[in-house]
């Protein structure tokens, strides 16, 4: 823009001194020529006058016999040092004298243009090209007592004149010119600095240069736009500042939240979201300005937002997404605005807790109802059999078993809901072959029992990780005391570390039962048994694996578990960072 505005008033002050130059050329040149015109017409006038005086002066009739040689000398003498071709003319139109021809072949001169106007008016004048002198001439003819005499002068000198005049008019012009056009680019470029200055912080500033200002401008008009448009820029950047900061912190809120949430317009793109919706659907480019059907894969949940859209009715549903159970919230807003919100609460962990709360009360029940209705029935014999000291004594025992049977099972039903419900616990440096050596010495006796072999190769661990003592300690008793449990009369259990880059790995072998590749995943389930006769008779109360799976979450330790015909195998992967 301010490009073509410096060219337009270049070109504009250049026209207008070329018209000005061409209109000085125009008006010199016609001044001239008239001017010139009109002094050669006296001049010859007045030779007219001084010939006609000089013929009268002989006092003899103006005919052929009049031009004798010395009358014709002197006339030729007077053309020659004026420059004037001189011709004498009958009234009828014959050429009675010429100074240049001769006369005798000459035609008749009644019809020339300055002889008839000199008939009229007794003065002729006229311009044209002399076929005689082979230039344009002026003659002026006037008309005496029976004769005419015309003169004629030839127009070059003025020509010449006038041609040297307009070369000098011209040159100077372009001389003038030039200079102005380089005056004009000069004033031009300091015209439009500011305003080029102005453009392109206007162009920085819409460009994303915020901080872009105008600088060093002049106490004049274009000064005090220029820092009005500084003052316009600071509040915008000011309150785009705002705004941004309002922006991000409405998209770390939405950002914050897990539930899956986006905001529809009502061209049925997607203006905002935040990364769980992305997460949800399985998406990974950019979506805003994409068509929310083209997103979401679920003919029911688009079906609810395209009924919101046409009714703007809030809608409230449950709908299954991906294996995830949510509770779906559609906000229509408002005019002016259209468009609507969706937000996603996910209730999959709610309902998963609600399950297994119902299934804990279920469990629970029948765990607790077999022992309690043990007891009741050893204490009805005991009833009904008092006095035989020795049935009495049996049945106390086996009552007794059923209570500690009762009791493990409360106590890590209290211990599960320790650990479900505190997330947090105080890191120590903790000693994990201490710690295994604890727990094998509590298990001796129903190692003994068994007759199991214990073997254990514990050189690689460091002496001392960062953990939890009594997290440690129920991780490896309820490994240790599974493999107890499960194992065969006799048989072994291998307890073995190793080391690499990424953690330490302690693996508790057995060579009991095993366990079926199909029914692996739910080992860590409450009260999940492989053989539930066998866990009861050694009083196990199927919450000591779901303790270690819990215990082993909250430290970051992470439990696999590989099996076969020959038993079963556990790997504790404790991270490095741990140590």
């Amino acid at each position: 823009m301010f490009k073509r505005l410096k060219t337009k008033l270049i070109v504009v002050y250049s026209v207008a001194l070329v018209c000005f130059i061409s209109f000085l050329l125009i008006y010199s040149s016609s001044h001239i020529h008239k001017e010139f015109t009109v002094f050669l017409k006296n001049e010859l006038q007045q030779s007219n006058d001084y010939i006609n005086t000089y013929c009268l002066s002989f006092h003899k009739p103006i005919n052929k016999q009049f031009f004798s040689y010395e009358i014709v000398t002197v006339l030729k003498n007077l053309s020659h040092k004026s420059s004037m071709h001189i011709t004498i003319i009958q009234s009828d139109g014959t050429v009675l004298f010429d100074s240049d021809a001769d006369f005798q072949m000459m035609e008749n001169h009644s019809y020339r243009p300055e002889i008839l106007q000199a008939t009229k008016k007794g003065v002729g004048t006229a311009i044209r090209f002399s076929q005689t002198m082979k230039a344009d001439m002026l003659y002026v003819a006037e008309y005496f007592d029976g004769y005419y005499i015309s003169s004629a002068k030839s127009l070059d000198t003025v020509n010449a004149l006038i041609s040297s005049i307009t070369k000098n008019i011209l040159v100077a012009g372009i001389i003038i010119l030039v200079l102005s056009i380089g005056v004009t680019f000069i004033n031009s470029s300091t015209f439009t600095k500011p305003i080029t200055e102005s453009l392109q912080f206007i162009n920085n500033f819409f460009d994303g240069d915020l901080n872009a200002r105008i600088y060093n401008y002049k106490d004049d008009e274009l000064g005090l736009l220029q820092k009005a448009m500084n003052r316009l820029a600071d509040s915008i950047q000011q309150r785009i500042n705002e705004l941004s900061g309002e922006k991000n912190k409405l998209f770390m809120i939405i950002e914050s939240i897990h539930d899956p949430i986006a905001l529809i317009d009502e061209n049925k793109k997607l203006s905002v979201y935040n990364g769980a919706f992305a997460h949800c659907f399985d998406l990974s480019n950019e979506l805003v300005n994409k068509y929310y059907y083209t997103l979401i894969r679920h003919s029911d949940l688009n079906a609810k937002i395209h009924v919101s859209l046409l009714q703007k009715q809030k809608i409230i549903f449950e709908e299954t997404i991906n294996n995830k159970n949510f509770q779906i919230f559609i906000y229509p807003f408002q005019d002016p605005s259209s468009g609507v919100l969706l937000v996603m609460h996910d209730v999959t962990e709610q309902k998963r807790i609600q399950q297994l709360k119902s299934d804990l009360v279920g469990n629970l029940s029948h765990e607790l109802k077999t022992p309690i209705s043990i007891i009741r029935g050893y204490l009805e014999t005991i009833k009904d059999n008092i006095c035989d000291h020795q049935t009495t004594q049996q049945f106390l025992e086996h009552a007794l078993l059923n209570v500690e049977r009762q009791n493990a099972i409360i106590n890590d039903m209290l211990k599960l809901n320790q650990l479900e419900t505190s997330t947090y616990y105080l890191n120590e440096t903790i000693n994990v072959k201490d710690c295994i050596s604890r727990c094998i010495d509590l298990l001796m006796p129903k190692i003994q029992k068994k007759n199991l072999t214990i073997a254990m190769e514990l050189d690689s661990l460091p002496e001392k990780i960062t953990g939890n003592d009594f997290l440690a300690e129920e991780i490896f008793f309820n490994i240790i005391d599974n493999a107890i449990n499960y194992n065969n009369e006799g048989g072994s259990i291998a307890i073995t570390a190793s080391a690499n880059t990424n953690a330490l790995i302690i693996r508790i072998a057995d060579t009991g039962i095993g366990i079926p590749p199909d029914e692996i995943p739910r080992i860590f389930e409450r009260f999940y048994r492989v053989d539930k006769s066998r866990s009861r008779e050694t009083g196990g109360t199927g919450l000591g694996l779901s303790i270690v799976k819990h215990a082993a979450l909250i430290l970051g330790w992470k439990i696999d578990v590989s099996s076969s015909m020959n038993g079963s195998t556990f790997s504790v992967s404790i991270p490095t960072y741990k140590v």
